[in-house]
């Protein structure tokens, strides 16, 4: 039999994640392999109103809108700029009660009680700690998790790895023509903290790095026909990581090229 997404399964999804009213909520998500499951192409615009009603008009939802096109070389309009993370945070990007914040490399879409505040970031580095991640870390964050290990998304990673300044990664200027909110058209400068591409192929956080999340309550699963749902303390897991990196204990390690 085919198996129907319920709006009703997936609010109570949230309920075993302990995901209510008033958090501050960042998503990662994909939807392809769900909507191709319950053969639903309605399914992201379902999810979303229901995170929305989640966390209520006193909470903060949102969703990354990376697009990586302004280190090409290639122009960044605020408004009109695609999102390269999934069709959810495509989605939030067309309703007028959502805003987008500044950077043109890590920007997020934003809807609750504190989106203007996040949205006015201003940051020249990506990962730094006066960006929406450092928000996040500072006032009590979720980061949920649909269909994706978190291991494989969070971004909070790099945060941690810039505050404790890695040697494997380097602060890359990228320059370009930014188009505003307003739409006026400037030259910015932004910065990331990039790794040493002919050293490291990327940043790995180890399976065993649940076991400490869990271990201190900063982490929760759940699944449904065999779809993984997931929610990570923002700030248990940042001060864990940052911990981790500086006592080289080799749960947060990069992966070298051969």
């Amino acid at each position: 039999m085919q198996k129907i997404f319920s709006e009703n399964r997936f609010k109570e999804v949230l309920d075993n994640l302990g995901i209510k009213q008033n958090d501050k909520l960042l998503v990662n998500s994909n939807t392809l392999n769900l909507m191709i499951k319950y053969r639903d192409k309605s399914l992201p615009s379902k999810m979303l109103d229901i995170l929305i009603e989640r966390v209520d008009s006193n909470g903060t939802l949102l969703f990354p809108t990376y697009n990586w096109e302004f280190c090409n070389g290639l122009n960044y309009d605020l408004l009109n700029t695609k999102s390269a993370t999934g069709a959810l945070s495509n989605l939030s990007l067309k309703k007028n009660f959502f805003i987008r914040s500044k950077n043109p490399i890590y920007s997020f879409s934003i809807y609750g009680k504190n989106k203007d505040e996040i949205a006015q970031l201003n940051h020249y580095s990506c990962f730094s700690l006066d960006s929406p991640f450092g928000y996040l870390i500072r006032n009590k964050g979720k980061n949920l998790f649909i269909d994706l290990d978190y291991k494989d998304a969070f971004t909070f990673v790099h945060v941690a790895e810039e505050d404790v300044s890695v040697s494997y990664r380097y602060h890359k200027k990228f320059t370009g023509k930014y188009i505003d909110k307003n739409k006026v058209e400037k030259i910015e400068n932004f910065e990331m903290y990039v790794r040493k591409e002919d050293k490291v192929s990327t940043t790995l956080i180890d399976k065993k790095f649940d076991d400490k999340l869990l271990e201190k309550k900063g982490l929760k699963k759940t699944k449904i026909d065999n779809i993984i749902f997931s929610v990570v303390d923002v700030e248990i897991a940042y001060n864990l990581m940052v911990e981790d990196i500086k006592f080289n204990k080799g749960l947060i390690r990069p992966i070298l090229n051969k």
